[in-house]
């Protein structure tokens, strides 16, 4: 849920946010999820995540790890009814902006990629500059195991981070 705390405090409180990552599930839209991971939600339980990453980080930290089944349940509630955000909101994040998700992710690459264009992505940057925003697409990697890609996360973060904004390109170069 980063993903979706990032994207609303980019919104609601730009003043704070001076770059923005979304990472895993990078969408602003229920249509971004390809349509047999929602029919197979609305069908799981709590049961069904038993020895999974999200279940074991829960039972480590939770002061009551008997309550697995009722956040589950929340969360997938908040999942399916979830209506997205307006293409308006998302156009008004003037932060810079790296978006990464995983070729086999839940999210469909193409959502991802009109989010990446509502960013100020998919220029011609040789031609108007490099965009305020950048795509990651990584590699046989899937919503859950795109976390596990530390060697190929942490540069690609600290480079962004440490990276000066981008400046608009010299058109009259040509």
């Amino acid at each position: 849920m980063g993903g979706a705390i990032v994207l609303e405090a980019a919104i609601r409180h730009p003043e704070l946010v001076r770059k923005l990552i979304f990472a895993d599930g990078a969408s602003y839209n229920p249509d971004a999820y390809y349509p047999q991971m929602m029919a197979m939600e609305k069908k799981m339980t709590g049961a069904d995540l038993d020895g999974s990453p999200f279940k074991v980080a829960y039972t480590r930290v939770a002061p009551n790890s008997g309550n697995w089944n009722a956040l589950f349940e929340k969360i997938k509630k908040m999942d399916i009814d979830w209506k997205g955000v307006p293409v308006s909101d998302v156009k008004s994040i003037k932060v810079q902006t790296l978006l990464m998700i995983g070729d086999a992710d839940i999210v469909r690459p193409e959502h991802t990629v009109e989010m990446f264009r509502l960013l100020g992505g998919g220029v011609p940057g040789d031609i108007v500059g490099l965009p305020r925003s950048q795509l990651a697409v990584l590699p046989g990697s899937t919503d859950v195991t795109l976390m596990q890609r530390s060697e190929w996360l942490i540069p690609l973060v600290n480079a962004f981070l440490d990276a000066l904004p981008p400046k608009p390109a010299d058109v009259q170069r040509q």
